[in-house]
């Protein structure tokens, strides 16, 4: 049972990590709501997305493309995240940055890594962060791990028996010195494309 959640997990996380070679965000926000039969919905925000620089070089114009191309107008996420069945991706300017905003429905929770013992409603819900390359910043659940690399712990997020909706940020890069924002392209594009 486990290794079939980790598993499953894996394909969420593999957009996760990062969203391809040198596209990445500086933090993301996930929000999951639960229904009673399992199934459910979901909002993962990918906030400042930008292009971190390929040995030296600046090559944030591939990335856009590949950012539009992949995973706008194409299908790498739901490639990476086949338990999602996807309502809407978007990129959004807010705050001075390029965020996206990937909406989706699910069938079953314990399918996207989520767990609940024996699927029992007594028994907490339960979401493994462990093969996460990101930092856990907060959650409205009770967070298991350490926030840094001197604690220790299960880098789980737990939340009460009966809880329906989800929400936890993580860091995806915290060194941004070598990254250039996606901003200005997505501005261009958006105006060539009126």
């Amino acid at each position: 049972m486990y290794k079939r959640v980790f598993t499953k997990l894996l394909f969420l996380i593999l957009f996760c990590l990062v969203l391809s070679g040198c596209l990445t965000s500086e933090f993301k926000q996930y929000f999951f709501k639960i229904n009673a039969d399992g199934s459910g919905s979901g909002i993962i925000t990918f906030i400042n997305i930008v292009s971190e620089e390929d040995e030296g070089e600046n090559v944030s114009n591939t990335d856009f493309d590949e950012l539009i191309n992949s995973y706008i107008n194409g299908t790498s996420f739901e490639d990476a995240n086949q338990n999602f069945n996807v309502i809407s991706k978007e990129l959004i300017e807010e705050n001075g940055m390029l965020n996206g905003q990937v909406e989706f429905t699910f069938d079953n929770f314990q399918e996207i890594g989520f767990y609940q013992y024996n699927s029992s409603e007594h028994a907490p819900i339960m979401f493994y962060l462990g093969s996460l390359s990101e930092t856990l910043e907060s959650t409205d659940g009770d967070y298991l791990g350490g926030y840094t690399d001197e604690e220790e712990g299960i880098p789980m997020i737990v939340w009460a028996p009966g809880t329906t909706e989800f929400t936890f940020k993580t860091v995806v890069k915290d060194e941004m010195s070598n990254a250039h924002t996606l901003l200005n392209h997505y501005n261009l594009w958006l105006e060539i494309n009126k």
